[in-house]
């Protein structure tokens, strides 16, 4: 019988472990972690000076005193260093693990595992976290890739990227090198949630920018948009535009859901356009879509 299971890409994982060293973490990153229940789990950023968006990292209260700072993904070098940097000036030592992980959506058939946002679960040397759109499970390669075998075998379905794009665009989440590079501000690309402004004494790099812009409302936002007609992205000759006043916003991510069917996309967007309005758009694929506008919705998961 098939699970309620579905297994995405596999993806190194580096955890840098942090002890006693609160100040770096304060410094370093834009949510206060020592917010955080031990055994608690977010989702932060890292900036730098101008407020550009370096990494967003998860990171997780292991004990008291002790937080992992979770980096999945082929290209976090540069964020690690940065880490590493930061750390210099505060003495913080940092230890580092080097894992392997998988993303999954879906049920896991294991006694014990109930996973909620928030919250880190681990069970038999393996890490659970649920990052609200998708889950990671993170541990050694051997135990990952032996757990991603058997649950293969038990029914889970092995997703494609079509379908992972879809979900993160639903999800309006953003994605480095699309969404996310180090011109790029949280307030502009769905991250305020990672922003806490809330004890003027922590003072994260990059804080003094996002909080005065924050302040004065004068940044776009990310929204996820719906086409008013369906079409293949393959098939486009150049990015689709939102055209508010003479000026295009391109999409900077866009995937077609065949079940609908129906294309969607995230855009930044002026802060004045609401969920709910229709936008005009400039949509060119060979053959032509007569495709000339497109519906802000809310994020669907």
């Amino acid at each position: 019988m098939a699970l309620d299971l579905v297994i995405f890409n596999d993806t190194p994982v580096t955890i840098l472990k942090v002890q006693g060293a609160e100040k770096f973490l304060a410094r370093l990153l834009t949510s206060d972690v020592t917010e955080l229940a031990v055994g608690g789990v977010e989702r932060s950023v890292a900036m730098n000076a101008t407020g550009g968006v370096l990494g967003t990292p998860w990171v997780a209260r292991r004990a008291t005193d002790a937080y992992e700072i979770i980096l999945a993904g082929d290209e976090t070098d540069a964020l690690q260093a940065w880490i590493r940097q930061v750390s210099v000036a505060f003495e913080a030592d940092v230890g580092v693990e080097s894992l392997a992980g998988f993303y999954f959506v879906g049920k896991l058939p294991i006694d014990g595992i109930s996973l909620q946002p928030g919250h880190i679960v681990e069970s038999l040397g393996i890490r659970f976290i649920d990052m609200g759109w998708m889950c990671l499970a993170i541990g050694p390669e051997a135990n990952i890739k032996a757990l991603s075998d058997n649950l293969i075998k038990a029914g889970a379905k092995k997703g494609e990227q079509t379908g992972w794009d879809a979900l993160r665009i639903f999800a309006r989440e953003p994605a480095a090198g699309l969404e996310l590079d180090e011109s790029s501000s949280p307030l502009e690309t769905g991250l305020e949630g990672a922003l806490n402004f809330d004890d003027p004494d922590r003072i994260f790099i990059g804080r003094a920018l996002t909080e005065a812009r924050f302040k004065a409302g004068n940044y776009d936002r990310m929204q996820l948009v719906a086409f008013d007609v369906a079409f293949d992205p393959a098939l486009l000759v150049e990015v689709p535009y939102v055209v508010l006043n003479g000026t295009q916003y391109p999409c900077t991510s866009i995937a077609r859901v065949p079940e609908g069917p129906f294309t969607v996309a995230l855009v930044r967007l002026p802060q004045e356009v609401k969920i709910g309005d229709r936008v005009p758009v400039d949509v060119k694929t060979d053959p032509r879509t007569h495709c000339e506008a497109a519906l802000v919705v809310d994020k669907q998961i």
